[in-house]
């Protein structure tokens, strides 16, 4: 068999709440990711995340990734594309929100700034992005240094009216069970970070796997040779995927990899 380079999304296929615990990782999970590594595979991230989320949840795990949706990609320890916004995009990006009243955050590598979000919600949004001091409340826009955009809503109908602020390419990717989503653009999301890799690497597209469960996973299953949808999947990443594995819980990624005879 080819050596083949699995990427895993991390909240909600790596990573999920159990027993009122955030980013609880399966056994079954750490078992595989390592059993990979010794048949000589290669493991990668294809998440939403930052790079600092990603080492401290799995702390020498991971050399490769496509983080941050798709805007930041590195290969082997080797930064392949960092996408960081210009300052002029940062003020034609809030000028275009602010006119819909959206509530945001420019999110980068080290901080996430905050606009339109009340004081109250900080502490909440601190634990979901579980890294300390993340979280800017005051700044200018040419202290940004993002990749790219988080959005919250108050309830359903303050999503539904942030929505239509969403055109020309943007794609709104709401977290699953959450009042919460995140933005990728038509040319620069989990797909289009995927093919910066294997272009830099030389990877066969036929050599290549992913796992996901969210929506701005969608792209990625249709990026790779064989896309796995994870039990717990939204529908729409099941029906683009080429195989579906249980939940999470019920050791997805263990029974995926078995079925894929990789383990």
């Amino acid at each position: 068999m080819n050596r083949k380079t699995i990427f895993f999304d991390l909240d909600g296929t790596l990573l999920g709440t159990r027993d009122g615990r955030m980013f609880q990782i399966p056994e079954s999970a750490v078992f595989a990711l390592n059993e990979l590594k010794r048949n000589g595979h290669r493991v990668a991230v294809c998440s939403g995340r930052p790079e600092p989320f990603i080492h401290r949840f799995f702390p020498g795990l991971f050399r490769s990734f496509v983080a941050s949706n798709g805007t930041h990609v590195v290969f082997e320890g080797h930064t392949v594309f960092d996408g960081t916004f210009p300052p002029e995009r940062v003020r034609a990006l809030m000028e275009h929100f602010d006119a819909f009243g959206c509530r945001y955050l420019f999110v980068g590598k080290n901080h996430a700034w905050a606009r339109g979000i009340e004081r109250g919600l900080f502490a909440r949004l601190g634990a979901n992005y579980a890294l300390p001091g993340f979280l800017v409340a005051d700044w200018k826009p040419e202290e940004i240094r993002a990749n790219m955009m988080d959005f919250v809503f108050r309830d359903e109908e303050d999503y539904r009216r942030q929505e239509k602020a969403f055109t020309g390419g943007m794609v709104m990717n709401r977290h699953p069970g959450g009042l919460t989503a995140d933005l990728s653009f038509a040319d620069s999301d989990k797909a289009s970070g995927i093919a910066r890799f294997l272009e830099f690497s030389g990877i066969p597209r036929e050599d290549t796997v992913a796992f996901g469960d969210g929506y701005n996973d969608i792209s990625m299953m249709k990026a790779v040779g064989c896309g796995v949808a994870m039990g717990n999947a939204v529908d729409e990443v099941k029906e683009a995927a080429d195989y579906v594995t249980e939940d999470l819980f019920r050791d997805g990624i263990y029974r995926g990899l078995k079925h894929l005879r990789l383990l």
